[in-house]
């Protein structure tokens, strides 16, 4: 009786295509062809097997739903009727799997958190790499148990592209790839310097990042937002028409196109006025103010008492009320006492401030007169170290104090004197003071001073006279009177000294 002849066992194992999931396996068919083959494959530390049952025509199979990084043994045997062939036995370990879900959060100008779900495999670590669009790439490793890396000391405003994959041993994982941009850096070491009352110089220094422009706003408290846009150049900004003694907050950023850096800030308060309500010129003198021309000051330093004033601060220091000019002739001063009172013209030119305004600045404190008088380049003055108008039902009494100047005591005459028009006659004199000399003051019987006279009128007391410069019949070219606070001086010598 002769034996039934072995099947032969498929040679020439081997294995290609192999990925973290799957593996081609290959076999050498015997010459006698077998009906079919059986594929086995289980993992190689235990697990659950799988069997593949082939025709005997083929000679490779798929081994699909691998595990990652898993040595697998796979087993083949050759079927022929019920009879089976020795088994022939391989190896094969699965590729590693890559990281997945590779994102950049909390992105920043120099700062990026890289995040990423887990190999399924086991590894040892994870590689990082990132670069930027020109440059070096960087080179990070990280123990397999690690989820995260933070990048550091990145370059603002840069486009970045970072590879992360897993390595276990000499094996190593596909790449996994993501991209991001870094922010903007915000320009540094934003300083207010020469800080005044209505002004600021803020300077800073620039971003490292190649920028378009900055945006500048400012505000204080409660107030409208100002904002600017600056030149990429711009290390410096002079922030003008602000308010006295008022805090600001500062907010500068940088652009890069789209893009915008954080925003940096300061706070800073502007220097205070030493009257932020002034109540005649001396004040807004020393509030800073030095140029002569219109004013408001506020009667009795109460800001829901406004009054605009024409200021002279040139003259003897400063600080003057101008209340009366006379230089041109084309206003009438020959008016009734509804006008005197209210006062008329036009402040840059010829123009009388009003009794009313005068009897309430004169209240409100200790004041002196100064009359300027100019002739064909001739010039005096005089100068009264009192001066007060009383009220209404006085009929405005003027007084002045001590004389001093050049133009001759002409205004001591008038001391005490009610005011007079040529409809309100308060004169003590037989006849209308004010309606024979075609002016208004504060006559006696009548004049040494007529200052509101007909202007150019030479013929005896009609015309703008000042007795003790000119006499009666010389109308004088130019005149102003005016007041300041009698202890002016004081307040100017305090200011200089502070």
């Amino acid at each position: 009786i002769s034996a039934p002849t072995e099947i032969a066992s498929p040679k020439g194992l081997r294995f290609s295509e192999v990925t973290d999931t799957s593996a081609t396996f290959h076999w050498a068919r015997p010459r006698t062809q077998a009906d079919s083959y059986q594929v086995t494959y289980v993992p190689a530390h235990g697990g659950t097997s799988k069997t593949l049952t082939l025709d005997g025509s083929e000679s490779q199979t798929l081994l699909p739903n691998l595990t990652p990084g898993v040595t697998y043994q796979v087993t083949i045997v050759a079927l022929e009727g019920r009879r089976e062939s020795k088994p022939g036995s391989d190896s094969v370990t699965t590729a590693l799997d890559k990281p997945r879900g590779l994102t950049a959060a909390n992105i920043s100008d120099s700062e990026a958190l890289l995040l990423w779900q887990p190999a399924i495999a086991t590894v040892d670590g994870y590689v990082i790499t990132y670069s930027a669009d020109s440059g070096p790439p960087v080179m990070a490793r990280v123990s397999g148990n690690v989820v995260e890396f933070e990048m550091s000391s990145l370059t603002p405003a840069t486009h970045y592209t970072v590879k992360v994959y897993a390595v276990r041993e000499l094996a190593k994982s596909a790449a996994t790839t993501t991209e991001f941009t870094t922010d903007v850096d915000a320009p540094v070491d934003l300083t207010t310097s020469n800080i005044q009352t209505e002004n600021a110089l803020l300077t800073w220094k620039p971003p490292r990042a190649d920028i378009t422009g900055y945006i500048l706003s400012f505000q204080s408290a409660g107030g409208t937002i100002r904002e600017v846009v600056l030149s990429p150049t711009a290390g410096s900004y002079n922030m003008a028409q602000l308010s006295a003694s008022t805090e600001y907050s500062v907010q500068l950023q940088a652009l890069a196109g789209p893009k915008r850096s954080r925003v940096i800030s300061t706070v800073f308060t502007t220097t205070g006025v030493l009257y932020r309500y002034p109540r005649d010129c001396s004040q807004a003198l020393l509030n800073g103010d030095t140029s002569s021309g219109l004013y408001t000051i506020y009667l009795g330093g109460d800001d829901n008492q406004p009054l605009q004033v024409y200021c002279d601060m040139s003259s003897d220091g400063g600080g003057w009320i101008v209340f009366l000019r006379r230089q041109s002739g084309r206003l009438e001063f020959f008016r009734n006492w509804k006008n005197y009172t209210a006062g008329f013209g036009d402040m840059n030119d010829e123009f009388w401030l009003g009794l009313s305004n005068l009897h309430k600045i004169s209240s409100g404190g200790q004041y002196e007169l100064r009359v300027d008088l100019r002739d064909k380049g001739e010039t005096a003055y005089a100068q009264y170290d009192k001066f007060s108008v009383s009220e209404p039902r006085t009929r405005y009494k003027v007084h002045v104090g001590g004389y001093s100047g050049t133009a001759g005591d002409s205004m001591t005459y008038h001391h005490g004197r009610p005011f007079s028009t040529y409809d309100h006659d308060n004169d003590i004199a037989v006849t209308n003071c004010a309606l024979s000399y075609k002016g208004a003051f504060w006559y006696k019987n009548c004049h040494r001073v007529n200052l509101m006279g007909r202007y150019g009128d030479n013929s005896h007391s009609k015309g703008v006279n000042w007795f003790h410069w000119k006499g009666h019949e010389h109308s004088i070219e130019f005149a102003e009177m005016k007041i300041r606070p009698s202890n002016f001086r004081n307040l100017e010598g305090r200011r200089k000294r502070s």
